[in-house]
């Protein structure tokens, strides 16, 4: 019998179990041989699989909801009108503000305050044609100074003397050339004293001796027989009758 070398034998053998025990740790890594837990995934239920399925449907009458954006104040404000526009449906109202309530009263509505002028010639209006009466003050016959007096406190509420010498010593006096309505205007008429009112710095209302009640204008009769001119109204009295506007 034959004996291998001393110290192979056993050497040899120890290496081809080695290599064999390598390989089928390869074989087994390869197909797989290493067992893994297997995890259980739920199966949804039958409602769960039809919602996720079926598309959600919006009923027919149904609006969109609007996409959300920013502020935009034009809606308030049109271009084409100016105004500002509000709806308040529980108080029956929808729509732009009417100009009634922008402006608490139009300009067109207030009355002209008459001026002094407007207001003499009112009281002509009244008295036109009543006859000249010595010591007359009412529309039965007048005189010059009743009717100065009647003027004075039907339109201003001022109560003048009776006779012109007396209301000659009122007021202040006024040049020629700066006669204003309301004037009291002092001449001599046939070589008797005798006054009237202006109405304006050319005409002026008077009671005649021969046509009563009238108005006559500044002409060469009266122009040279103007004496003075008595102004009785102030400024204040002026200012409440003077015409308002812009």
């Amino acid at each position: 019998m034959d004996f291998r070398q001393s110290g192979q034998g056993p050497r040899r053998e120890l290496s081809s179990l080695l290599g064999l025990a390598l390989l089928m740790c390869f074989l087994c890594t390869v197909n797989g041989c290493s067992q893994k837990r297997a995890v259980a995934i739920p199966t949804p239920s039958p409602a769960v699989q039809q919602a996720v399925v079926e598309p959600v449907l919006q009923p027919q009458n149904s609006t969109p909801a609007a996409p959300s954006r920013e502020a935009d104040f034009s809606s308030f404000m049109p271009q084409a009108t100016g105004y500002l526009t509000f709806s308040f449906p529980e108080y029956g109202f929808d729509g732009p503000l009417p100009e009634e309530t922008v402006s608490s009263e139009s300009y067109e509505d207030i009355d002209d305050v008459p001026s002094i002028s407007d207001v003499v010639m009112s009281q002509y209006d009244d008295w036109r044609g009543v006859r000249y009466r010595p010591g007359g003050s009412d529309y039965r016959g007048v005189d010059c100074s009743g009717l100065v007096q009647a003027i004075f406190r039907d339109a201003f509420e001022m109560d003048l003397p009776r006779t012109s010498i007396e209301q000659s010593k009122m007021g202040e006096a006024v040049a020629r050339e700066e006669i204003q309505p309301g004037d009291l205007l002092y001449f001599v008429d046939r070589g008797r004293k005798h006054v009237g009112v202006a109405v304006s710095e050319n005409q002026f209302v008077h009671a005649s001796r021969k046509k009563g009640v009238i108005l006559s204008k500044f002409d060469k009769y009266w122009t040279p027989r103007l004496l003075r001119i008595r102004r009785l109204l102030d400024e204040k009295d002026r200012n409440a009758f003077a015409p308002k506007g812009g």
